[in-house]
C-alpha cells in the first residue's frame, strides 16, 4: 500500500550518486515520517484531553491537518492507532528501564529498593520534561489503565517489562509471594501514573503549587519502596481481608 501523503510518480532528483558522495535522504520518506508523527501527536493530544471514546478519526485528521486516508494509513483502526501511539512511548521507557535493571542486577548486592527506583525513574524523567506530548501521554495512559476494556489490547505492551522486573524482585527476595509482588508493583505503577498525570490534589491540600512530578520523586520512591519491602517480607502470601 502506498503512503497517500508521500507517493509520487515524479523523480525527486538525480539518482547517479558519484563515488564518495553521501547518499541524499529520500525526501518522500522524511515527509512520510513527519506526517506519521503529526498524526500520532494529534491523536495523543485528543485522546488524552477528551478520552478515546469521545474522539473520532475525523477529529484527528483535522487536528493533524491531513485527510482521513492518511490517518488510516498511519494508524489503522482506532484500537490500532491507540496501540501505535502508546508503543512509541513504551519503546523509549523499555530501553531506559532495561538498562537500569541490568545495572542494578550486575551490582554486588542488588536490593529491592534499587529495583523499584529503576522502574519508576525513567517514567518520571521522561514525563516531567517540558514536552507537551509526553504530558499528553501521561494523561492518556492514566485514562487507559483506569478502563479495563483496554487491557486486552495494550497490556502486552507493558507486561513483558513488568515481568522482567518481577523476576528480578523474586530473585532478590526469594521468599516473597509472587502474587503479592504483582499486586504491589501494580499499586506502585498506579501511584506513579497518578502523580505524573496531575498534582492538583496535592496543591489543593497543601495550599501551594503542586510543582513538577520530579519535585516529588523522593516521596514517591520512598512510599513505593517501603510498601514493596513490607509486602516482600510477609510470609505465607497475600494477607488482605477482613
Amino acid at each position: 500500500m502506498r503512503d497517500p501523503d508521500t507517493d509520487s510518480r515524479a523523480d525527486t532528483g538525480p539518482s547517479d550518486d558519484t563515488p564518495g558522495d553521501c547518499p541524499r535522504p529520500d525526501g518522500r520518506l522524511l515527509r512520510g515520517e513527519a506526517t506519521r508523527e503529526r498524526v500520532l501527536d494529534a491523536a495523543e493530544r485528543l485522546f488524552s484531553a477528551e478520552g478515546v471514546d469521545a474522539v473520532s478519526i475525523r477529529q484527528i485528521a483535522a487536528a493533524a491537518g491531513v485527510t482521513l486516508g492518511v490517518v488510516g494509513f498511519h494508524g489503522g483502526s482506532k484500537t490500532e492507532l491507540i496501540r501505535t501511539v502508546l508503543s512509541r512511548r513504551v519503546e523509549a521507557l523499555n530501553i531506559a528501564r532495561r538498562d537500569r535493571l541490568a545495572r542494578v542486577m550486575a551490582g554486588p548486592a542488588p536490593k529491592l529498593d534499587d529495583l523499584v527506583e529503576a522502574y519508576i525513574l525513567p517514567y518520571l524523567e521522561y514525563a516531567s520534561h517540558d514536552d507537551p506530548q509526553w504530558g499528553a501521554y501521561a494523561r492518556l495512559i492514566a485514562r487507559i489503565v483506569a478502563d479495563d476494556r483496554w487491557y486486552k489490547n495494550v497490556g502486552e505492551l507493558y507486561d513483558p517489562m513488568a515481568r522482567e522486573y518481577l523476576d528480578a524482585m523474586q530473585q532478590v527476595c526469594p521468599e516473597a509471594d509472587r502474587d503479592a509482588l504483582v499486586t504491589a508493583l501494580t499499586l506502585t505503577v498506579a501511584s506513579m501514573l497518578s502523580l505524573v498525570a496531575s498534582r492538583a490534589r496535592i496543591a489543593g491540600l497543601t495550599g501551594h503549587a503542586g510543582g513538577n512530578a520530579m519535585d516529588h520523586r523522593d516521596t514517591l520512591v520512598s512510599f513505593c519502596v517501603n510498601g514493596m519491602t513490607a509486602i516482600a517480607s510477609r510470609k505465607g502470601g497475600p494477607q488482605d481481608g477482613p
